[in-house]
């Protein structure tokens, strides 16, 4: 079920659960090459869903108009993904690391 205040974006939302799906198929994948890729792509799942959540109104309170529980939540999730693929940068571009 939507948040009662969705808006226009709401089925952005069941696009990203969709990423979420198929990024867990690509985890599978990962985790063969190498466990960080495998750890990325789960948290690339984790964010997708947490995005496509806050498009849906699913995470902010629905009698406060100015809660912004689910914007925060879907932005450290963002962040913590594109801090990931910045530490895993320099070691797919240079060979130099481990990529354990």
């Amino acid at each position: 079920s939507l948040g009662p205040s969705a808006g226009p974006f709401h089925l952005i939302g069941f696009f990203c659960y969709a990423a979420a799906w198929f990024d867990c198929v690509f985890t599978v994948m990962a985790f063969r090459i190498a466990k960080m890729f495998g750890v990325l792509y789960a948290t690339v799942a984790v964010m997708f869903v947490l995005v496509g959540m806050n498009f849906q109104k699913l995470m902010s309170d629905a009698k406060d108009s100015t809660d912004k529980t689910g914007d925060y939540i879907a932005g450290v999730s963002c962040l913590l993904v594109s801090l990931q693929c910045f530490y895993l940068l320099l070691p797919v571009m240079t060979g130099r690391g481990k990529l354990v």
